[in-house]
């Protein structure tokens, strides 16, 4: 006589099937958070058009005055946010800089807002002024602007919960990657000495890196960078083509708001090459001369007493006393209150 098995026979043998599918692969990955741990490695948040829309959206807050950080990884990674937030409680803090690139596309766009009325503190030198650097964080705005989205943001904000605690969250300790490297016989990458937050904020350990090899690699940046400029573009062109930057200003100014330019102080060959390509008083000089503010940390003395390793960036061990010294100068020159 044939034998049967009932409905919930089966429903019980599924749900045991399920249970063991879940403790393997909770045991597959549990073991390979703790490899990579015990190997030094920490969770780290990632990046993305989708963290910086994040960000973005509250500059709408009116709960108190948005305080939008502008720039590229000197802002982004010298600046503390925690002691930023207590030294300002009036203002919201917005990390909106972007690692390598420069940050006019961001200020056109504010400046196109009707709706934001803050303040911006838009970090860069003279090298990115230039016109053909204007849209070099245009992609931001555009994901913004076209794609983003409530699910988008969703996915997101599970995203940074996973990332901040989960070492495999990492793609680059993911199972694909590390089966890609097995099969090419590559090492997996090394620690890495940048920690970033989901406040787009980053922390530079300087003990984790090779500083010497550090400030060889941004020294040779910011010399290729100075080299591919334009050489037809003297300084009375390139200040001639900052028209837009400057109307750009005066419009957030005209809605009650204000943009405060910046230039972060720098050191051995990284500041030498920059002022040699652009002496002071044919390019910062004269620009801040146009615009109603504009601090020069190259020149003065609170900031520019800080060590860059790298002779670019601060170690994070420094951030807050930086902060605390940049707000003092923001908040003695008026534009900005405690």
């Amino acid at each position: 006589m044939p034998s049967s098995i009932s409905s919930s026979d089966r429903i019980r043998h599924w749900s045991v099937a399920w249970i063991v599918c879940g403790v393997v692969a909770a045991a597959a990955v549990g073991g390979t958070e703790a490899y990579w741990r015990h190997a030094g490695y920490e969770p780290n948040v990632r990046d993305s058009s989708q963290l910086w829309s994040m960000q973005r959206d509250r500059v709408y807050d009116s709960r108190k005055i948005p305080f939008v950080l502008l720039g590229a990884s000197r802002i982004e990674f010298d600046i503390d946010m925690k002691e930023m937030k207590q030294l300002l409680p009036n203002y919201q803090p917005i990390m909106l800089a972007q690692n390598a690139h420069y940050p006019l596309a961001v200020l056109r766009d504010l400046a196109n807002d009707e709706k934001f009325h803050g303040v911006v503190l838009c970090d860069l030198e003279p090298s990115g002024l230039y016109k053909m650097y204007t849209d070099s964080q245009q992609p931001l705005v555009d994901y913004f602007r076209r794609q983003w989205s409530p699910s988008w943001r969703v996915h997101r904000w599970l995203l940074n919960i996973w990332q901040k605690h989960a070492v495999v969250a990492d793609p680059d300790l993911g199972a694909v990657a590390v089966t890609n490297r097995f099969i090419a016989g590559e090492a997996p990458p090394r620690p890495d000495y940048l920690r970033f937050y989901t406040d787009r904020s980053g922390d530079l350990d300087y003990t984790r890196t090779d500083v010497d090899a550090a400030k060889r690699h941004f020294a040779e940046l910011v010399a290729k960078r100075n080299g591919d400029l334009r050489a037809d573009v003297e300084p009375e062109q390139w200040f001639a083509d900052l028209s837009d930057v400057i109307n750009w200003t005066r419009r957030i100014d005209a809605r009650g708001g204000r943009v405060i330019f910046m230039q972060s102080p720098t050191s051995g060959e990284v500041r030498r090459t920059e002022l040699v390509r652009h002496p002071p008083d044919l390019y910062w000089n004269r620009f801040a001369a146009a615009v109603p503010a504009a601090l020069d940390g190259l020149s003065d003395p609170a900031l520019s007493a800080f060590v860059e390793p790298d002779d670019s960036h601060l170690d994070f061990r420094d951030k807050p006393a930086y902060t605390r010294a940049l707000v003092d100068e923001l908040v003695k020159r008026g534009w900005l209150q405690k």
